[in-house]
């Protein structure tokens, strides 16, 4: 498997190296990773969630349901946005006359998520505090102010504002990553290569940045 600190140290070097052979393989490992840390976040939580469903007088088979639902999304979530990223990169490139197989860019582009390993791993630490060690209270009695109340302390706070601010600087990571990995895979300049990368990324940037406004009570 290609060198981790080679694609952080000289991405543009490690991009050229994996052109001439993309391989799946690697970016797989990258995605399953991030894959089994989010899996392991999910399971960690699931003792809060379990409490809240209780609180909430919830139906077994619907506690079942919804917990299963998570799990799936946490194992599908990080395909679905390797897939996605991928075939926005490769759309949008051919605006800048972006040449070369979609095959290429999909594995290229798998290499861009190393940071989302590093910021999963993050967030699942900060979530672990959050909910397993300070802990959040769950209303006894599920009125409309009690869940307003609730609602109110999961979105906001100084963990979930760290929670966002570290999302924004892991995915700004990999958009630096993408923008060398686009400029082998389509056979752009680093110039159209940035441009590629910055539409669906300032997207996913603007949600997080929400996120942080509101954790901080700004929105």
């Amino acid at each position: 498997m290609p060198s981790i600190s080679a694609l952080l140290t000289d991405p543009d070097g490690f991009f050229d190296r994996q052109e001439s052979d993309p391989s799946l393989k690697g970016p797989l490992v990258v995605i399953l990773a991030v894959v089994a840390v989010d899996a392991v976040a999910a399971v960690l939580q699931s003792r809060f969630m379990s409490q809240l469903f209780e609180g909430a007088g919830a139906a077994g088979g619907l506690v079942t349901a919804i917990q299963a639902f998570t799990y799936i999304f946490v194992v599908a979530g990080p395909f679905v946005a390797w897939l996605l990223y991928a075939g926005l990169f490769h759309a949008i490139s051919v605006v800048f006359d972006g040449d070369g197989e979609f095959s290429t860019t999909l594995s290229l582009v798998g290499w861009g998520f190393v940071p989302s390993v590093l910021g999963s791993v993050a967030s699942a630490g900060i979530n672990y505090y959050r909910f397993n060690v300070r802990g959040i209270d769950v209303p006894a009695e599920l009125t409309q102010e009690s869940m307003q109340q609730f609602n109110q302390a999961l979105q906001t706070g100084p963990l979930v504002a760290l929670s966002a601010a570290l999302g924004i600087v892991f995915t700004l990571w990999s958009a630096f990553l993408w923008t060398f990995a686009l400029k082998h895979a389509r056979d752009l300049s680093i110039r159209g290569a940035a441009l590629t990368v910055a539409g669906p990324v300032l997207v996913a940037v603007l949600i997080s940045l929400r996120t942080l406004l509101v954790a901080v009570e700004v929105l």
